[in-house]
């Protein structure tokens, strides 16, 4: 997958050293000389110096071939802006917001925001952490909705491969966000069977940690 981060903070280099345990590709957008200066120590030349709320600067970061768009700036304006534009560019470009400031949360249900999340309902912990060997990846805990944002991955040796989504056991009262294939496309048509290397976007209740290893146990066997 690749993915880009707008906004360098703790947030997003958080969730960055995430991505890159999972192998995922990603690059960070800020205008910030200083932030890019520091971040490069940590991950490289991964950064595109530029504001991401335009669109010369997004292409230049590799929007049109982007699977996600991640708006982490502290700014809800520039997420607000940056997302629509990236949403406008790449049509199949899957949008995470951080909302700063909570009044701002009804300006953000528009169809060019596909998840939203509060950043200060984020924690490094959650943010960071690999169940086993990276089958069950944790992005996002939202304290206030209890929920969290999870990523499976479809190993060669599970028990998914050939299923539909709805033969497979999933949490009680989870919403499945998107399937994603090996190639990096967004599926939002679940009635097509499930491939090895496809990865599906899940958001659960939190306390499902038994149902997690139950379908991780069932890939398995």
């Amino acid at each position: 997958m690749y993915i880009i981060i707008s906004g360098i903070n703790e947030i997003s280099k958080n969730l960055a050293i995430n991505l890159l345990e999972h192998g995922d590709e990603f690059i960070f957008i800020d205008n910030n000389e200083k932030k890019i200066k520091n971040n490069e120590g940590i991950f490289g030349f991964v950064n595109q110096h530029g504001n991401s709320y335009s669109k010369e600067t997004l292409i230049d970061a590799g929007v049109e071939r982007a699977n996600f768009f991640i708006a982490a700036n502290e700014d809800d304006k520039i997420n607000f802006v940056s997302s629509q534009i990236a949403k406008n560019i790449n049509s199949k470009i899957f949008n995470i917001v951080l909302i700063n400031d909570q009044n701002n949360i009804d300006i953000f249900k528009g169809d060019d925001f596909d998840f939203i999340i509060k950043s200060n309902q984020i924690t490094a912990d959650t943010v960071s952490s690999v169940i086993e060997n990276n089958t069950v990846l944790h992005l996002f805990t939202n304290s206030d909705s209890h929920t969290e944002i999870i990523m499976i991955n479809i190993s060669k040796n599970s028990n998914y491969i050939g299923k539909k989504l709805n033969e497979i056991s999933l949490p009680n009262n989870s919403k499945v966000i998107a399937v994603i294939n090996s190639s990096g496309n967004i599926n939002y048509d679940y009635s097509t069977d499930l491939r090895v290397l496809d990865k599906i976007l899940i958001q659960i209740p939190l306390k499902h940690e038994k149902t997690e290893l139950k379908f991780l146990n069932e890939k398995r066997n």
